[in-house]
């Protein structure tokens, strides 16, 4: 979905609905962002399972070390935010997730194409309706602004710009 449309705020959500729960027995958050480094993410990894991967140049054999740690881990959920660009889970040492190994992969990305390249299910993440999206810059601005008429016209043009985007309701309010 676009950027602001709000993927990495639900992802937190489920993360943290999650921590109470009992399904996995590890969650695990790791941003990839726009500059991918397999070495900071396979460390990211490592971190959040207590473990420290060696210090090899040679990613291959970090990835075989990260895989064979997520193997002993057992369950887990691993959510890979701001993904940019595809890449090989292989080649970072992500477990493929199974029915049989009860692991499971999320990622938030903006590019479609991204999803079909890793081989994910497509979950689209839709704009705030407009009565939604009046709701939320309320929020920021204050409900005691709508009684002006005045204000009101000029709020929902503001609101009208924004799209639907959350994070510019949000800023903007």
């Amino acid at each position: 979905g676009m950027g602001g449309v709000g993927k990495t705020t639900i992802m937190k959500h489920v993360h943290n609905r999650l921590l109470k729960e009992d399904k996995f027995k590890k969650l695990i958050w790791a941003t990839v962002s726009q500059d991918f480094d397999v070495r900071r993410l396979q460390n990211d990894i490592a971190s959040q399972l207590e473990k420290t991967l060696s210090d090899d140049k040679n990613t291959t054999i970090r990835a075989g070390e990260l895989l064979e740690m997520l193997r002993k881990q057992g369950s887990f959920l691993l959510i890979l935010d701001d993904v940019w660009s595809s890449f090989s889970f292989e080649d970072v040492g992500i477990l493929e997730p199974t029915t049989d190994n009860g692991c499971k992969l999320v990622l938030t990305t903006r590019s479609a194409k991204v999803v079909r390249e890793m081989d994910c299910k497509k979950v689209q993440v839709p704009y705030l309706l407009t009565d939604e999206a009046m709701q939320l810059f309320l929020s920021k601005v204050g409900q005691d602004m709508l009684p002006n008429p005045n204000l009101e016209s000029i709020m929902k043009d503001v609101v009208c710009e924004c799209g639907g985007l959350p994070l510019a309701l949000k800023v903007l309010g």
